[in-house]
């Protein structure tokens, strides 16, 4: 049985009249202890692909489930990572992520909850900075913060919306490798949702591109045959890796490029007619008071390409 399985599932929004679909027959399949990236472009709908399986909103028709079980709301099994951090601004980083800790684990002693916490923060190497607020981290510290805080959740899955797109590319890179190595020591199922293709195939061991047709649909996953842990300067030059990069881009540019909106509008030409300018004085030589107007004879309509 998967882990996580999404059978048909369709989400919009809005009103009668006024409602964008965003969504349509999504079918996804995890396993235990799979890494997913799933990549798409910015608003393509992918943080509503997450939330569907957050329970942070629930499909109009089709169904989320995790274990078999129909997901209805949030969840500690479902352990999410912003992409703003998402910390206290109040609290330092010991506190941030014990916060989580002690309404996960209530059942445990003082000590327990303490020694699990320190773990966490050493495992994303932040024991310098445990008592630190947030406001004295860098973006990337603090984003640290926020995998420690939802990996000590201890989740059965581990959701990633676009978690690193606000950091500078150095930080990014260096994130990336952080949280594979975690993911090899630890092997927490992932999805990992990002509009990134390179950053997909370096993290992941399947990635599926969301097609960004109007509403959205998955494409076919693609599978990385690449060993871990994973060079970025060799894995540039690695022909597995530069074909399924063209592959997936190529998918996406063609699903965009069959979703453009063919419209036409129709205008009203000017209403007035051309007159000959050669002709001295000719609005009185003909009797009129001003140029002769379209709405004299039949109104002229042409219709344009949008």
């Amino acid at each position: 049985m998967p882990l996580i399985e999404i059978k048909g599932a369709s989400k919009g929004f809005g009103h009668p009249g006024s409602r964008t679909e965003v969504l349509n027959n999504i079918n996804l399949s995890v396993e235990e202890g799979e890494f997913i990236a799933i990549v798409g472009y910015s608003g393509s709908g992918k943080s509503t692909l997450i939330n569907l399986i957050s329970g942070l909103v629930k499909p109009d028709s089709g169904e989320a489930l995790i274990e078999g079980k129909k997901i209805t709301e949030p969840g500690p099994d479902r352990g999410l990572v912003f992409q703003n951090y998402s910390l206290l601004p109040w609290l330092t980083v010991e506190e941030n992520i014990a916060l989580a800790v002690d309404e996960v684990f209530k059942e445990w002693t003082p000590e327990q909850r303490k020694a699990h916490v320190a773990k966490h923060i050493a495992m994303v190497k932040l024991t310098p900075a445990a008592h630190k607020l947030p406001k004295e981290l860098s973006g990337g510290m603090r984003q640290r913060v926020s995998v420690a805080r939802t990996l000590a959740m201890n989740p059965k899955v581990l959701l990633m919306d676009e978690p690193l797109s606000a950091l500078d590319a150095l930080t990014r890179a260096q994130l990336q490798d952080e949280i594979a190595d975690i993911w090899l020591t630890n092997k927490t199922t992932v999805i990992w949702i990002t509009n990134d293709p390179d950053e997909a195939i370096l993290v992941a061991d399947k990635v599926i591109p969301l097609l960004p047709t109007v509403p959205a649909t998955l494409g076919e996953p693609m599978f990385v045959n690449m060993e871990r842990p994973r060079d970025r300067k060799a894995i540039n030059h690695n022909p597995h890796f530069k074909k399924m990069r063209s592959e997936l881009i190529s998918t996406l540019l063609e699903a965009k490029g069959r979703t453009k909106m063919k419209a036409s509008v129709k205008i009203s030409l000017p209403d007035i007619l051309p007159e000959d300018l050669n002709t001295p004085n000719s609005y009185q030589m003909l009797g009129r008071s001003g140029p002769k107007r379209r709405s004299d004879k039949n109104r002229e309509e042409v219709e344009v390409a949008a």
